[in-house]
């Protein structure tokens, strides 16, 4: 049964933190650059020291809006024995492959009024790239002020989704709009890393709203007290959306402000997910979940994915690399490695 390496960090600074999750993942950080270093110089028509140069063009923004959070990135790279110009072509990734972009990713949140024991879960179904399934790692993060964080990353990565010791917590699922540009914002990397250091959903809400971002990303924020917000974000704008009878679901495209939509295919695994859980409300828990992030109904473009596993395609085919469950009233995230009908949950404490 696969699992995914656990990085444990505890520092005085953030630059601390950082630098031990470069030394623990060093392989996998150093594998991840050569695994985007061969895609982008097949996909982006334009030279490795190209997209180093655009990806540290993010910087001096960064510097200005989260410099703690840059800090923890210049560990990561010193740790890790590798650029910080490489190490921003992992956290930007989502920004440079944007153009164009096939799905990736469900994500959901149930309520206390639709569990069956008043808890709160937050959920996603991770797809993309098979190759990348070798480098994800999870990230358990203390913080000086004794801030607990829990969540997923591709090594290198500040991080993408998880929860922390205050009940926040963070999935979030590609978009893609019409106003989408190559020019320079928040990459969502750092965003994540940012609202997950927060104490308090207000604040984690308006960051997520008003953050500059040259590329559009759905995220769904909740809270351990039962609160919950979606945000479709696109530059220089941002639709909310609310549960309804305690359940909301999110894919790949706008539900709000369709027009914004540049992406065509199939639409349905969050209407899938949300039909799933509905069945059940008012007595979903975990175990439940689980098994509705197994589906496979409308195949391929199902809530669980699955890749050819044809030699040569591995930056190609997309799979559910993997899966997880925030249960914030036990403060546990059920994670598994892949897609969840081949594999098997594994609990992990905050």
């Amino acid at each position: 049964m696969r699992r995914f390496q656990v990085i444990y960090v505890a520092g005085d600074t953030p630059y601390e933190c950082g630098r031990q999750y470069g030394q623990q993942a060093q392989e996998k950080i150093r594998a991840g650059v050569e695994v985007y270093r061969d895609f982008f110089g097949k996909t982006s028509g334009q030279t490795w020291p190209e997209i180093k140069k655009y990806a540290a063009s993010y910087l001096p923004l960064l510097e200005e809006t989260m410099p703690l959070v840059v800090q923890e990135a210049q560990g990561i790279a010193e740790g890790a024995q590798i650029g910080m110009d490489e190490l921003m072509v992992l956290n930007c990734r989502y920004e440079i492959s944007k153009f164009p972009k096939p799905a990736e990713c469900t994500t959901a949140v149930v309520l206390p009024e639709a569990s069956a024991h008043g808890g709160t879960y937050l959920i996603k179904n991770w797809d993309y790239k098979q190759a990348v399934m070798d480098n994800i790692v999870i990230l358990h993060i203390e913080q000086k002020d004794g801030t607990r964080i829990l969540g997923l990353a591709e090594a290198g990565q500040m991080l993408r989704e998880g929860f922390n010791s205050h009940g926040i917590g963070l999935c979030n699922n590609m978009i893609q709009s019409v106003r989408d540009s190559w020019g320079i914002g928040v990459p969502v990397t750092f965003l994540r890393r940012a609202v997950l250091a927060c104490d308090d959903f207000e604040k984690a809400r308006d960051m997520l709203l008003h953050a500059k971002r040259c590329v559009s990303n759905n995220m769904l924020l909740a809270s351990g007290n039962g609160c919950a917000v979606d945000i479709e974000a696109y530059p220089n704008g941002a639709n909310v959306l609310a549960p309804s009878g305690g359940i909301l679901t999110h894919a790949n495209h706008f539900v709000v402000h369709q027009y914004l939509d540049s992406r065509v295919g199939p639409k349905n695994r969050d209407l899938r997910l949300e039909e799933l859980l509905r069945k059940r409300a008012g007595q979903i828990d975990v175990p439940y979940i689980m098994e509705c992030m197994k589906d496979h109904e409308y195949y391929p473009e199902s809530i669980c994915a699955h890749n050819t596993s044809l030699p040569g395609r591995e930056m190609i085919d997309f799979m559910t690399v993997a899966s997880i469950i925030v249960d914030f009233k036990h403060q546990k995230a059920f994670i598994c490695a892949g897609p969840p009908c081949e594999g098997e949950y594994q609990a992990y404490e905050l």
